[in-house]
């Protein structure tokens, strides 16, 4: 009867490594799956409250965000007052923009607003609705 140093001499003493890489590739698709993707924004918005609030399918709509001192921006980028119109007229020209959604901190400037509403008044964007928390 062989022991068990014998089966070692004679084949690979080597552990398989496969059961532990399957199990590491499982846990990466399990946090990947169940991981929440969340729109990130360019700086922190502080949502005005409102008491009658009307949720809106916005998965198709274009985001503004406005900051608290003003700066303005469209999804990723940065915009300046000036080139707020250029840039939703080039995204409106290559696909229409059925929704604007404005997320604009509680301190925002009244005139940024404004700007906002003015721009998608001028590109005869339908729906313009404003982010709020209940």
């Amino acid at each position: 009867m062989k022991s068990l140093t014998d089966h070692l001499e004679e084949g690979d003493d080597r552990p398989d490594l496969t059961p532990m890489i399957d199990c590491v590739f499982l846990l990466l698709l399990f946090f990947i799956v169940t991981s929440t993707f969340s729109e990130q924004t360019l700086f922190d918005v502080v949502l005005p409250k409102a008491a009658a609030a009307v949720k809106a399918d916005t998965s198709q709509a274009t985001t503004l965000t406005i900051a608290a001192d003003g700066r303005l921006a469209v999804g990723t980028y940065f915009l300046a007052d000036d080139a707020l119109y250029r840039h939703l007229a080039e995204l409106h020209a290559r696909k229409p923009i059925a929704m604007l959604v404005i997320s604009g901190d509680e301190k925002a400037p009244y005139t940024k607003v404004v700007l906002a509403m003015d721009v998608a008044r001028q590109l005869d964007i339908p729906n313009v609705v404003f982010v709020v928390k209940e």
